[in-house]
């Protein structure tokens, strides 16, 4: 079970893996998005919280913890941050529409929704 250093983030968040970024909704997503997917290229893997907090995903411990080297990440960086795992963005990337208008939170939920598409 993933633990939580000091506190737990917002959900929803981000995650970086081997493979690219993915979503989790709540804990439960959380615990078996973890539990399906590989996490040994890195010491540690980076976690964005629905209040564009940075996290750290450390597996070896199975812990995510607010010690992160970007605190605050805009919605424009999270996007570069999705975007940067395909290879033909032009044709597959996320493009954020009216990003003035939406929260973190919002842009969150509309990239994990874009990953969760057939």
């Amino acid at each position: 079970m993933t633990k939580f250093f000091f506190r737990e983030p917002a959900f929803p968040l981000l995650i970086e893996t081997d493979s690219g970024v993915t979503g989790a909704m709540s804990g439960s997503d959380l615990e078996s998005m973890i539990s399906k997917l590989t996490f040994s290229s890195k010491r540690h893997f980076a976690v964005i919280d629905s209040n564009g907090e940075g996290w750290s995903y450390y597996p070896e411990v199975d812990t995510i913890s607010p010690l992160a080297i970007d605190k605050k990440w805009s919605k424009k960086k999270i996007i570069t941050f999705y975007n940067s795992f395909i290879a033909d963005v032009e044709t597959y990337g996320f493009v954020g529409k009216s990003l003035s208008s939406k929260r973190i939170s919002k842009v969150i939920k509309e990239i994990i929704a874009f990953v969760n598409q057939p």
